[in-house]
């Protein structure tokens, strides 16, 4: 999702009147400013705490696949040992018949 646009926009003192005015005036258009700043700064906050959760749980799953990794590599050498353990014995296997035969 892309960021909100920020643009920060100049309070410009109207033509004529009076100073006080003016200044009341551009007062007033700088709170309104900062109140929207304020909501995008909030917005922008709970979007970060969102990703940073999202963070913590991909490397949570990654950690857990990981292990399942690391369990299932040596569920295969245990495996490959056995069957070269039967390989093996099949093998000495026919050789004594093939010599009991001859």
């Amino acid at each position: 999702m892309a960021p909100p646009a920020m643009t920060i926009g100049a309070a410009l003192p109207a033509a004529g009147g009076s100073n006080k005015r003016r200044g009341g005036e551009a007062e007033l258009l700088l709170r309104r400013r900062n109140a929207e700043l304020e909501l995008e700064v909030a917005a922008l906050r709970a979007e970060l705490e969102a990703e940073r959760r999202r963070a913590v749980t991909a490397e949570e799953a990654e950690e857990r696949l990981c292990v399942q990794l690391g369990e299932a590599e040596v569920d295969a050498v245990e495996l490959v040992r056995d069957y070269q353990g039967r390989v093996d014995e099949l093998a000495r296997e026919l050789a004594a018949a093939r010599i009991s035969v001859s």
